[in-house]
């Protein structure tokens, strides 16, 4: 069975890719956040509270920090057999942290239309 890995580069810049695209998938959560929370020129923005989109954007940095340290951290100190070993967590481990933090962009969006709706 074929998993997912980085094995087609080279293995000194694996971490580097797995911490970068973890970042970049988080980083663009919090950015679809802020442009779907931009009010329109032809409606207001009353109804929609502006701190959450903030409190996502600090709760998806946290929980990058988070899965950062202890999910991909211990992959840097692994020897070249232990990076072998688990190539595929090189991939995983990121997509699972963006995927989280799509999910909670996902669920404030869906919040900040609700409450926008029940006031007005």
């Amino acid at each position: 069975m074929d998993s997912l890995t980085l094995a087609f580069l080279p293995l000194a810049l694996w971490w580097p890719v797995a911490a970068g695209l973890s970042l970049l998938l988080v980083l663009a959560a919090v950015l679809w956040m802020f442009v779907q929370n931009r009010p329109a020129r032809q409606r207001p923005a009353a109804g929609r509270p502006a701190w959450l989109p903030w409190a996502f954007a600090l709760f998806a940095l946290a929980w990058w920090g988070f899965g950062l340290g202890l999910a991909l951290w211990p992959l840097r100190e692994l020897d070249e057999l232990g990076q072998w070993a688990r190539a595929s967590s090189y991939v995983l481990v990121p997509l699972w942290i963006g995927g989280v933090a799509w999910v909670g962009a996902l669920m404030v969006q869906r919040l900040l239309r609700s409450t926008a709706a029940m006031r007005g």
